[in-house]
């Protein structure tokens, strides 16, 4: 009996990801595909495969440490020189959401860095710049309250932009900030490497790693990896992300 053969949008809906991710995980090898005609095809047996991989990658959490620059192309240079291959490039608009009752960031630090924190944001998301925005809904707990370099996620397809935030009105939810970006992600070898330029603001990088190994362990490589970008581990890195600093700047409460 032959395989069944489903669309991105049916991979989509069966792995609970946007259709745009399911092209990721075939642009870098993690899912196989097959082409009929002009369209992809991707085989029941190989969204089994992802399935079991992804199954394993949950025991698993996101280490990274951040930098900003004031080079990005000079970091995209020696990231080409390593091998390092572009994943995706994007436009993103991410809208940040806290609950009515918060007057301030502190107040929105303070719960996100509980143990029942978390932060929420509705992403509008253009891959490949191609003029049509796609819309998730994305959580994000810190692993370890008040440790920023480790943390879950996870994500949900919505409708679009305007749909989510009437949802979230529904639950006594407001935006606090609104940040506008370009982003380049780079992958070599176990790294993860995004380069995100704000508008009107600053450019950052950030390193990842997905791992179950101890961030004391992760961390002096991740800091490794990043002097072979010339980036100083002293000079240039920061705690938070410069998403934060943007906010620290430029939210509305």
């Amino acid at each position: 009996m032959a395989d069944a053969l489903y669309s991105l949008k049916e991979t989509a809906e069966i792995l609970n990801v946007h259709w745009q991710t399911v092209r990721s995980y075939i642009k870098n090898g993690s899912l196989k595909a097959v082409k009929v005609g002009r369209a992809y095809r991707i085989r029941e047996k190989d969204i089994d495969t992802l399935l079991g991989k992804r199954s394993k990658e949950q025991d698993k959490v996101e280490i990274e440490v951040r930098f900003v620059t004031k080079n990005r192309r000079a970091i995209e240079q020696r990231l080409i020189k390593l091998g390092a291959k572009v994943t995706h490039h994007s436009h993103i608009i991410d809208h940040w959401f806290s609950d009515k009752t918060v007057k301030s960031l502190t107040e929105k630090d303070v719960f996100y860095e509980s143990d029942d924190g978390y932060g929420l944001r509705i992403r509008e998301l253009d891959n490949g710049y191609t003029g049509k925005m796609s819309t998730v809904m994305e959580i994000k707990k810190l692993a370890v309250p008040g440790d920023h370099s480790t943390c879950i996620e996870h994500e949900i397809t919505v409708p679009d932009y305007e749909h989510a935030k009437r949802f979230l009105a529904l639950m006594v939810m407001k935006e606090f900030a609104t940040v506008d970006k370009d982003r380049v992600v780079y992958a070599v070898d176990d790294y993860k490497i995004a380069i995100d330029t704000i508008k009107d603001y600053k450019t950052a990088v950030e390193i990842e790693m997905m791992t179950d190994e101890d961030k004391k362990v992760i961390i002096p490589q991740l800091l490794d990896f990043a002097q072979k970008l010339g980036l100083d581990p002293k000079k240039d890195r920061v705690e938070k992300s410069v998403t934060y600093e943007f906010m620290v700047e430029r939210s509305r409460f």
